[in-house]
């Protein structure tokens, strides 16, 4: 069956293609597994993304093949992608990173570092369980299709990870084999916290009351190519249904309303800045925040030199 759009045949490619192939790979050549961890990292990352865009904007025209497909994502993605729907299209973006988010960046400290990142992408699930473990006991009661997704995705999940482990233990031993699924179908199990790390990213230290600066967008073409335009994220909340190639254009028609320091060159580059490099050099820690509308903070953690879109 087609896509919706053209440009989710490159989606249907990585996939289909690129996410099988790699964990092939490593099976085939076990001698490729560290080699190929950077890899699987970024395919965890996509299955993220695309799990992401599949809850917000079915990529088929058809429930089967949107059944079938998120039952595949899912397998990627370590999580039923349907468990998105109440933590996240319910939760999140009706109240994005205020009092009543269940994810709101502030919920273990308000303070911005390396650790705060960590320990919000680490028990950020905790937080979304109980609304998940809700929305399958109502779906579960009125037995109607949110179960019958629900519970395939969870099946086809569970199947294929016990497949793959058990494939890997019968052609390498107890401890390659181990070692082999951990690597190559293992990083699944860390999509979700990579997408919680940038939930966090995009709104820590953003001013959740206003209209416009309530989150940070990340605007490195080449970033945005190799994520799906993941980097657009005001347009994102204010057109969640719109397909995922319409964001470029649209963040350019806005991009002016937004504070310049909310338009980051990229997520790598600013967690660079704020992780490794500003820790390191104290005197970052006190750069001014010049024009800033009130609320928005970011631009004290952000060395001018390395995080605004645009900069050297």
């Amino acid at each position: 069956m087609r896509p919706r759009f053209d440009s989710d045949y490159r989606i249907l490619l990585w996939a289909f293609v690129l996410f099988p192939l790699l964990p092939a790979l490593s099976y085939a050549r076990p001698s490729l597994l560290f080699w190929l961890l950077p890899a699987q990292l970024y395919v965890s990352y996509c299955a993220g993304v695309f799990t992401h865009n599949q809850v917000h904007c079915k990529l088929f025209p058809g429930p089967r093949a949107n059944l079938a497909y998120a039952s595949w994502l899912s397998i990627f993605y370590g999580c039923p992608i349907a468990a998105w729907i109440p933590t996240h299209l319910l939760n999140h973006h009706r109240f994005p990173n205020r009092e009543r988010d269940v994810t709101r960046t502030d919920r273990l400290s308000p303070q911005h570092n390396l650790w705060q990142a960590l320990r919000y992408s680490v028990l950020c699930g905790t937080w979304q369980a109980p609304l998940v473990l809700e929305y399958a006991r109502r779906a579960r009661q009125r037995q109607d299709r949110a179960w019958r997704e629900l519970r395939t995705q969870l099946g086809v999940l569970v199947l294929a990870h016990a497949g793959a482990l058990a494939l890997a233990l019968a052609l390498h031993g107890a401890a390659l084999g181990s070692l082999v699924y951990l690597l190559a179908v293992g990083p699944a199990w860390i999509a979700p916290h990579l997408m919680f790390f940038t939930n966090y990213i995009q709104h820590v230290h953003c001013d959740s009351q206003s209209p416009d600066n309530y989150c940070r967008n990340f605007v490195s073409p080449f970033a945005n190519w190799l994520i799906f335009q993941n980097g657009y994220h005001t347009v994102h909340h204010e057109q969640p249904n719109l397909h995922w190639s319409q964001y470029p254009a649209l963040h350019a028609a806005r991009a002016a309303r937004i504070h310049p320091s909310l338009n980051q060159r990229s997520l790598l580059g600013f967690c660079i800045a704020n992780y490794v490099l500003r820790p390191l050099t104290a005197r970052w820690a006190t750069v001014p925040l010049e024009g800033a509308p009130a609320g928005v903070t970011p631009s004290p953690e952000v060395p001018p030199a390395y995080g605004a879109a645009g900069s050297a």
